[in-house]
């Protein structure tokens, strides 16, 4: 039998409610270093591997994680994430004890959500046919004007709503990540719709989930 680890959260004295996780087996909870690690039983480890048993399982993971988001900020462990016997979630915390206290003190009460902007033109665009150096830098310029003029309005609807921003390249879609109060969640998600659509793109929202592009490298999932 393994244990399949979710998340790590700080230790409150509140108690937390009931949870199902993933082969709909009971989350239960391991303290240590004041810290409280998430975990369910996984009879199969191998079913986490591959194929539409994973899918269906790491659906159920996140789902979790944003069961978890409604009373505290969790700090996602990578999907799957096993351990076989609890003395490893103690070594785990032994080691990363103090990186996780901190980012969870520092992101405390909050949530993340991921903008992915992706343009019409780019559905009937050659990326396949080379093309000369003076295209390429006009093809690269006006990426970085419409992502800068979508970063602009984005900033600018939503003010003070965001604590702070990520973004990233991901070849041809652009992602933004926003680090949100749990509280402002409303007022973020209706300053977003006032902005209306922008013309040439489509920006899909997803979220909210743990604030994992804030945390430091070695604590992120």
């Amino acid at each position: 039998m393994a244990r399949l680890l979710y998340c790590v959260t700080l230790v409150t004295p509140d108690p937390d409610p009931p949870l199902t996780g993933v082969a709909e087996q009971p989350v239960a909870h391991h303290d240590s270093h004041g810290l409280r690690v998430y975990w369910s039983e996984v009879s199969n480890p191998e079913t986490l591997a591959e194929g539409p048993s994973r899918k269906a399982a790491e659906g159920k993971y996140r789902h979790l994680l944003r069961e978890a988001l409604a009373w505290t900020t969790p700090i996602a462990f990578p999907f799957p994430a096993l351990v076989a016997e609890p003395e490893e979630i103690d070594a785990l915390l032994a080691e990363k004890g103090g990186e996780y206290t901190e980012a969870l003190q520092r992101l405390a009460g909050t949530v993340q959500y991921e903008l992915t902007a992706t343009w019409d033109d780019d559905d009937s665009a050659d990326f396949a046919t080379p093309v000369s150096g003076r295209e390429y830098l006009k093809r690269r310029e006006e990426s970085q004007a419409r992502i800068a003029a979508i970063d602009t309005k984005l900033k600018t609807v939503t003010g003070k709503l965001v604590r702070e921003w990520q973004s990233q390249q991901d070849r041809r879609k652009h992602r933004w990540y926003a680090l949100v109060r749990r509280a402002d969640r409303e007022h973020f998600l209706g300053a977003l719709r006032s902005a209306g659509p922008s013309q040439g793109v489509r920006l899909r929202l997803s979220g909210p989930w743990p604030p994992g592009e804030f945390m430091a490298p070695s604590t992120r999932a």
